[in-house]
């Protein structure tokens, strides 16, 4: 049976041939989302920076005496995913968060966390960070993505690589949500807490995830050019997010990954927010 939500818990068999295992977390708030239909209408990626999916489950459905955390959704290496909250509850997955206008991702959003550490460094052959080194974890390079992240505050270049099933079923998992709740927004926590987060980080896919589930391919505007002199780039969709970079020069140009509100996403060596008025495109 294909993969689909019923009574808010996913059921069915995903791509990588695991049913989905249940295990209630403690840590939720009862609905409604704070949401138009009390319903999530966004989905927050995160990883886990830790390297065992069975301990990181038994960290989001234990109540300790403080610093407890939630999500709904863990998805593992080989693909398997545990839920732990229905969709409809939320869970604490996001923190203090802003996107777009909109603040309190928590009540707004569903959580997906990834079996990944997330960043590292390099250490002779092997990449690990301090505190896992000392316990004997480290990744070969085999298993690292180098890439500078999005936020060009944050300093990291090496990254665990997301196995090709995790990739799958999160893409999966994702456009089921979308179908069943409508989803609006798929956002890394990278994205919504820019501040105090580097997850899901630049092995993810997030900028093809988008563009498979929420572009409408049959007008989009993929290629274009900068109109003006000296385009501003922003963190976000307004004049009001502070400047990524030094503005882009007359002509420059831009991959256009997105459109919200009269603003493009752009890609050119980095990513960022201008407004939609001063690219012509050309593709």
């Amino acid at each position: 049976m294909p993969l689909k939500i019923t009574d808010h818990w996913l059921s069915g068999t995903n791509k990588a041939g695991h049913t989905t295992k249940k295990k209630q977390t403690p840590n939720f708030y009862r609905p409604p989302f704070n949401t138009v239909t009390g319903l999530p209408d966004a989905t927050i990626i995160h990883y886990t920076a830790m390297n065992d999916f069975d301990a990181a489950v038994k960290v989001l459905t234990t109540k300790y005496e403080s610093g407890n955390a939630s999500a709904h959704l863990m998805i593992g290496k080989a693909g398997e995913v545990t839920q732990m909250a229905p969709f409809n509850y939320r869970t604490w997955h996001a923190g203090s968060s802003y996107y777009n206008g909109r603040k309190g991702y928590n009540s707004l959003s569903v959580g997906i966390e990834i079996d990944n550490l997330g960043w590292l460094k390099k250490f002779g052959t092997d990449y690990s960070r301090k505190r896992l080194k000392a316990k004997g974890i480290t990744v070969p390079k085999t298993d690292v993505f180098e890439g500078r992240h999005r936020n060009p505050k944050i300093p990291y270049e090496y990254w665990q690589e997301y196995t090709d099933e995790q990739i799958d079923v999160v893409f999966e998992i994702c456009e089921v949500l979308r179908d069943t709740y409508g989803m609006q927004e798929f956002l890394g926590h990278d994205e919504i807490a820019p501040d105090r987060k580097q997850d899901p980080g630049p092995a993810f896919p997030m900028d093809e995830l988008r563009g498979e589930l929420l572009k409408d391919r049959s007008g989009e505007v993929e290629e274009g050019i900068v109109n003006t002199n000296l385009l501003n780039i922003r963190a976000g969709a307004g004049g009001q997010y502070e400047k990524v970079a030094q503005p882009l020069p007359q002509n420059a140009q831009v991959k256009v990954l997105e459109e919200r509100d009269g603003w493009y996403k752009v890609k050119t060596e980095i990513e960022g927010w201008v407004s939609k008025k001063y690219i012509t495109p050309t593709k």
